[in-house]
């Protein structure tokens, strides 16, 4: 846990990290207005940008040339991530930039990754909330999981729950293949798990344990266990028009449950506003959202839960 990493004696910001499948689930007017309604809730909030390829959060924050970004902290012409947090328009908010133009961003160093996940718990903040990009390289998945709270957003569309289960199942797995590093032969077989058409007809991380404990694995399968139990997940479902679609959320819950034992929290819906989509196309800031929009009680209702 990035908890773990702080050495300065000072508090320690909780991070909160929202990731989910591909693009076009809303994170980032997610993470924006999230992170808007805790910093109006008193909590000295930081936002990063962590879409290293495309970063667009300090759009939505009105914010159109960043001075400061990540590629700064990461290229050292900055000492802490607490040197580039820029100021946005509402109180107790402040903004990482991940500047979409800088190429070098795009696909970290491990030693950049790590340094980054090192630096998060040192910014002087109550909570730190990341936008991750979209898709589940290794970077994303990482960032994911070394929060404090691991939100996973997802729209009632099909592909999108698809989308959201095939994300929490590939961070299981990454999560599981860096826990084997050191044993080779353990890898391998995750790693071989991870196919959905494997020769060993594992489907599924249940499965996988099962598979590993009838091997004479019983330590280790109790061990993977354990660290899986640890991975508790959050889900908003994002974009409602009716009841039926606010169950989104639940389906990818109990088969996450079902097929890798996962347990995670429904945290409700957002109401469809089609104000907001309007506002990102005419690139005007976010928490400027009218506040009698049901989308913006959603969301208040949603920080309110997961304080």
């Amino acid at each position: 846990m990035i908890e773990e990493q702080n050495t300065s004696g000072k508090p320690t910001p909780q991070i909160w990290a929202i990731g989910g499948g591909k693009g076009g689930a809303g994170k980032s007017v997610v993470s924006t207005i999230l992170a808007f309604w805790l910093a109006r809730m008193g909590k000295r909030t930081v936002l990063v940008d962590l879409d290293l390829g495309g970063a667009n959060q300090h759009t939505l924050l009105g914010i159109k040339n960043p001075l400061k970004t990540l590629n700064d902290f990461i290229t050292r012409k900055f000492a802490t991530l607490e040197d580039i947090c820029i100021d946005t328009e509402a109180q107790n908010l402040r903004l990482i930039s991940g500047a979409s133009d800088v190429l070098s961003l795009a696909n970290p160093h491990f030693s950049q990754k790590v340094k980054l996940i090192n630096h998060f718990s040192r910014i002087d903040a109550d909570y730190v909330m990341l936008d991750l990009g979209a898709g589940t390289s290794f970077n994303v998945l990482d960032f994911f999981l070394a929060a404090n709270k691991k939100i996973v957003v997802l729209t009632p569309e099909p592909t999108s729950i698809q989308n959201a289960y095939i994300f929490i199942r590939n961070a299981v797995y990454r999560r599981l293949s860096r826990l084997s590093s050191k044993t080779p032969s353990l890898q391998a077989l995750i790693k071989t798990a991870m196919d959905p058409k494997n020769v060993l007809k594992i489907r599924t991380v249940k499965e996988l344990l099962q598979f590993i404990e009838e091997s004479g694995g019983k330590d280790v399968m109790e061990v993977l266990k354990k660290e899986i139990d640890n991975i508790r997940l959050t889900v908003i479902t994002n974009m409602t028009r009716n009841n039926k679609e606010k169950n989104a959320g639940r389906i990818v819950q109990t088969v996450a449950e079902k097929y890798l034992t996962i347990q995670s929290t429904d945290l409700g819906s957002v109401s469809y506003d089609k104000q907001i989509n309007a506002m990102v196309s005419d690139m005007v800031p976010l928490i400027n959202l009218d506040q009698s929009s049901h989308a913006f009680a959603d969301f208040y209702e949603i920080a309110s839960k997961l304080l």
